[in-house]
């Protein structure tokens, strides 16, 4: 066993937890609800269940990544989601243009929640949660109710599903995508700032710059869980995001990532949302009453975060 694991790269070595748990929760998942596999029909509600949290622990990794947190990400999820409900129109260039505004309205989003962050000074945790206040009005003065208007026929293309389950299209565009980001210049110091700012800044890594791209891509891909919400209810909602602010730190931790930046691994998040879903699924199945599958979702995550913090000690306080 040793001798496997000197053989594992150092990235995966670090993500053998996550790896664990994943199989772990899998294998529990196919217990309780063994028709996943056997019915398309049952896996392609699972993917549209399973997307939007994936993309929101991809979005907040983002920022816990340059040593970060975004309270924020709920709030503008559904700000996000009222937009594209306002903007999209029938026929392909209707929902095209939608698309495009959506997108760019969350890379606005977290541009200026990271200019604030960044040219303010300001701790990430205060300036965040003041925004979630600031973006829950902004999306009710776009919609004060569930409404708007996404075209049938992209709300189709959502709901019926295609040969491929949607959610393994949308992991290996993003799993490509943060390769891509990751072996950038940008992606490096988003690590390395993550790791040690200071350290960073003297080596002539541009910090404020770096911080700005973590948020503007942490606001894309908030905006992409928008668009599928969108798709599957059909409208847009002002409140839809409320629950995806907890769940996407819940998913993040779960994936690997940690409170003191420069670790994590954006497959980590993909892993760590599915965790997060099985571990609900496996409650739900189990026919326990409501108040006790919050009560156990939440020790699950303090375990998880304790054990991450008892890496983190053990291994000096250094960043493993």
């Amino acid at each position: 066993m040793n001798s496997i694991m000197k053989k594992l790269p150092n990235q995966h070595k670090k993500m053998l937890s996550v790896y664990v748990t994943f199989l772990a929760f899998l294998a529990a998942e196919l217990v309780v609800d063994p028709q996943i596999l056997k019915s398309y029909s049952r896996m392609w509600p699972l993917s549209l269940q399973f997307t939007p949290l994936m993309l929101c622990a991809v979005s907040q990794g983002c920022i816990m990544l340059v040593g970060g947190i975004n309270l924020a990400l709920g709030s503008s999820l559904s700000l996000a989601t009222t937009i594209a409900a306002v903007t999209m129109y029938d026929g392909a260039g209707g929902i095209a243009g939608g698309i495009i505004v959506t997108l760019a309205s969350g890379v606005i989003v977290g541009l200026i929640m990271g200019a604030v962050v960044t040219f303010g000074r300001l701790p990430d945790i205060i300036v965040t949660l003041a925004f979630s206040y600031i973006w829950n009005g902004a999306a009710l003065l776009v919609l004060d109710k569930p409404g708007g208007h996404i075209p049938k026929a992209y709300a189709q293309f959502m709901q019926n599903g295609t040969i491929v389950p949607f959610a393994i299209i949308v992991v290996l565009l993003l799993l490509v995508l943060w390769k891509v980001i990751k072996n950038t210049r940008t992606g490096i110091n988003i690590y390395a700032i993550g790791g040690n700012a200071k350290a960073s800044f003297e080596s002539g890594i541009n910090v404020r710059m770096t911080k700005l791209t973590a948020y503007a891509l942490s606001g894309l891909f908030m905006s992409g869980a928008a668009l599928i919400l969108v798709g599957q209810t059909g409208c847009g909602d002002p409140t839809i995001g409320t629950a995806y602010g907890t769940k996407s730190i819940a998913a993040a931790i779960l994936g690997g990532f940690s409170f003191s930046g420069g670790i994590g691994q954006m497959k980590g998040a993909v892993l760590g949302a599915f965790i997060y879903i099985a571990i609900e699924n496996v409650l739900f199945f189990s026919g326990l009453s409501s108040f006790y599958q919050y009560i156990i979702q939440g020790a699950i995550l303090i375990v998880a975060i304790g054990l991450k913090a008892i890496s983190y000690y053990r291994n000096g306080g250094d960043r493993a």
